[in-house]
């Protein structure tokens, strides 16, 4: 805890991103890298068991040929009955008898012979008295090889079980030679009564040069004979390795071919039975190379470990500097704002959408926010000064020009003009809608009547020039509005129509709608049109933002969009449309709401 606490505490943000991905990768490459190990090994260990087995079921497989060549060649003798009449009567002292049998022990050890290829340097034919009734030598200096109690076994290698073979090996004292025997008694298959032995020599290198020849360096091949004995070992360095059994396993005997292995101090051992020996092999695979890929594999595990690691420790560096850079020019924006800078600005990158991006844009939003606030504060203070300006320009007592207005109508009325009255009616309506000193908002209905008044005393200017009509629901006359938002555009729309030399009747209509939430004040006329140039210049003129002083009460359309945006917000204002020709069409977007209601 105190090393975590000494690792993030009164550190950067730099210093904690890098450390909180070191760590975290720390424990997870840990199980990979022992997961890649165990893996690797163990891929190893059965790549090593399949071709251990695959060469010890070779050897095994040549082995028990050799052995199958050399106990079948032994009971061949079967197929020679003088040869077996030989071993259980003895010779004849007919001399045409010993002539036929005589070519049998021939053809026999012809026999023999070829079979083991000429690996078989002597054989002895014995009785079932155990007396010698002939032997066989491939040369002359092996007659002198004594049958004596010198030989290993020579008190019971003639009276084996039935189908039972022995064989060994040992120093002749004599010659001075290593020799193989295979000795075998041969039985009546009938009676099972002992018919005679045979007994086979081949010298030791010989049977070396077989087993070697089938074998691979450094493994060790060992064999044991039918009492357990190791007659036959490449070498001797494993020996108390090799498993003894007094008697050929049974369990191997019942499946001859199976290859067990066992693992004991990075070795491995398989041993198997040969049925034609009555032998049990045993291989061992000395595992220097399965120990030496274990050693590189853990190497190789940790330098990908560190590798990662290092690799992690500067993409960490890397990826760092894409978020401790922004946040410190976040920093220094914000220090800029705390000292009254609210126009500066960071770079968003469109493509980015990540939580940095996100929290620039937002900090762009807020400062852009803070100047329209500050803008819009501003011009509320100049529309403010404006109008007490205003007033004051405007001291005459609204109720003296009312008392005027309604004498000169009563003086009209007397002598029987009621044009006159009507105007002057009109007239105190609209002084009475200018003057009115409550709030600046009034309802869509009231606005309508002042535009009515309006209309009605310019009527009296153009006569029937002018026409208006209006189609506006009953439900949305109690709209609130603010003051003076038809009245300079019906006042625009009149003086542009009507002003050229052509006698055209200009025809205005008002209508009005409610959707989503909004209401929509349509003034469309049928007067000559904008042409596109000064459309455009129009539609520029009220997205632009102005800071002058209003320099009257109906300075037009830029007076009535700025109004509207400052009352209900930049979403809300005038739209122009007008073909040459055709006529034009404002349209007039405020909120829908119910009176009293403020707007959000």
């Amino acid at each position: 805890m105190k090393m975590i606490k000494w690792l993030f505490i009164n550190r950067s943000i730099r210093t904690k991103i890098v450390w909180s991905s070191v760590l975290i990768s720390l424990i997870p490459m840990l199980v990979l890298s022992y997961l890649f190990y165990e893996s690797s090994t163990k891929s190893l260990e059965r790549t090593m068991y399949r071709s251990t087995n695959q060469n010890a079921q070779y050897v095994a497989g040549y082995l028990n040929q050799y052995f199958r060549d050399l106990s079948s060649s032994a009971l061949q003798v079967y197929g020679f009955a003088r040869v077996m009449n030989l071993m259980e009567h003895g010779r004849s002292a007919n001399d045409e008898d010993y002539f036929a049998v005589t070519d049998s022990l021939k053809n026999y050890y012809t026999l023999v012979s070829n079979k083991n290829r000429d690996a078989v340097i002597k054989i002895m034919i014995f009785g079932k008295d155990n007396r010698l009734r002939d032997y066989w030598s491939r040369a002359a200096s092996y007659d002198s090889i004594p049958f004596d109690e010198s030989i290993p076994h020579y008190g019971d290698m003639l009276d084996l079980p039935f189908q039972q073979s022995l064989s060994f090996t040992y120093t002749d004292a004599v010659l001075n030679q290593d020799f193989f025997v295979f000795s075998i008694t041969i039985y009546d298959p009938f009676y099972r009564s002992k018919v005679g032995s045979l007994v086979f020599y081949i010298q030791k290198k010989e049977l070396a040069k077989v087993i070697e020849a089938n074998n691979q360096a450094p493994n060790v091949v060992v064999l044991r004979n039918s009492r357990g004995e190791t007659f036959y070992h490449t070498n001797d360095s494993y020996a108390d390795l090799v498993p003894t059994f007094p008697v050929p396993d049974a369990q191997l005997k019942n499946k001859p071919k199976l290859i067990q292995f066992v693992q004991r101090s990075d070795l491995l051992v398989g041993t198997s039975y040969l049925d034609n020996g009555n032998l049990t092999l045993t291989i061992v695979y000395p595992n220097e190379e399965l120990a030496r890929h274990r050693d590189n594999t853990l190497l190789i595990t940790i330098g990908a470990f560190v590798f990662a690691m290092l690799c992690i420790s500067l993409l960490s560096l890397l990826a760092q500097q894409y978020i401790t850079r922004p946040i410190k020019q976040l920093g220094q924006a914000i220090k800029r704002v705390r000292h009254g800078d609210f126009h500066v600005a960071l770079d968003q990158p469109n493509r980015y959408r990540d939580d940095i991006s996100e929290l620039t844009r937002n900090f762009n939003f807020m400062t852009e926010k803070i100047r329209e606030l500050i803008e819009q504060g501003y011009q509320m203070q100049l529309r403010n000064k404006e109008a007490q300006l205003l007033a004051l320009q405007m001291q005459i007592n609204p109720h003296f020009l009312y008392n005027t207005l309604q004498t000169i109508g009563g003086k009209a009325v007397l002598i029987g003009d009621y044009d006159i009255p009507e105007m002057c009616r009109s007239l105190g309506e609209l002084f009475r809608y200018s003057f009115y000193e409550g709030n600046t908002e009034s309802t869509l209905g009231q606005e309508l009547a002042h535009v009515g008044n309006y209309v009605y005393i310019q009527q009296f200017r153009f006569e029937d020039s002018l026409q208006i009509e209006f189609d506006v629901p009953q439900n949305l006359m109690d709209a609130p509005i603010i003051r003076f938002v038809m009245q300079p555009i019906i006042e625009n729309a009149a003086v542009h129509a009507l002003r050229g030399p052509d006698d055209r009747q200009l025809l205005i209509r008002v209508q009005a709608e409610a959707r989503n939430g909004e209401i929509v004040l349509s003034v469309r006329d049928n007067g000559p049109g904008i042409p596109p140039e000064k459309l455009a210049a129009l539609r520029g003129g009220l997205e632009a933002k102005s800071m002058e002083v209003f320099a009257g009460v109906s300075i037009g359309l830029k007076n009535v969009h700025e109004r509207i945006r400052l009352a209900y917000g930049d979403p809300y204002g005038l739209t122009v449309d007008s073909k040459p020709g055709e006529g034009t069409e404002i349209r007039i977007r405020i909120p829908y709401r119910k009176r009293g209601e403020s707007h959000a």
